[in-house]
């Protein structure tokens, strides 16, 4: 059994956004929604001109203004989702935001305690696994995160946590 005790900081924090910033999820919505936007908002911007060249000012104004939106958001689709994590914080573990956590590892799943509570995730609950920097994460099946600074491990405890991740969770490796 390997136990983990961590701090919140603007670090881990930052790291956790990254990590579900390149989930699978939020890749596809970025590669299929970003081009789509933009296309959405020519579109818009087209409208917007022929309307103000037909003399309805009100509306070619807002469909311009529509259309000049809808092209920034879809060029900048990265830096939206990474705002719209940073102020939701959905993908963490509540008792991650507590400030103050504790992980066991063992061949049951992962215990974590915290202020808000005590519980374990059962290594079925994890559905994928990686690496970031010098960060391991889990992502349990209701996408929270579980989120291991490596350098703060004895190299002993880091292979038992790894050996642990590989034998439970496998291959179901993230992207």
């Amino acid at each position: 059994m390997v136990s983990y005790q961590m701090d919140l900081n603007d670090e881990r924090r930052a790291v956790a956004i990254d990590v579900a910033l390149e989930s699978p999820g939020n890749v596809r919505r970025r590669r299929i929604g970003g081009p789509a936007l933009v296309v959405l908002g020519a579109l818009l911007v087209a409208i917007g001109a022929l309307l103000l060249g037909s003399g309805s000012d009100v509306l070619g104004v807002a469909y311009l203004v529509l259309g000049a939106a809808a092209i920034v958001l879809g060029a900048r689709a990265r830096a939206f989702q990474r705002f719209v994590l940073r102020r939701a914080e959905t993908l963490v573990d509540d008792a991650f935001r507590s400030g103050e956590v504790r992980y066991s590892f063992d061949e049951d799943g992962v215990t974590v305690d915290s202020q808000v509570g005590h519980g374990v995730s059962y290594w079925p609950s994890f559905k994928g696994w990686g690496t970031m920097g010098d960060y391991l994460y889990l992502r349990r099946g209701d996408n929270k995160l579980v989120l291991v600074d490596c350098r703060e491990l004895a190299p002993e405890e880091l292979e038992e946590v790894r050996a642990l991740v590989e034998r439970h969770v496998g291959s179901r490796r993230d992207a």
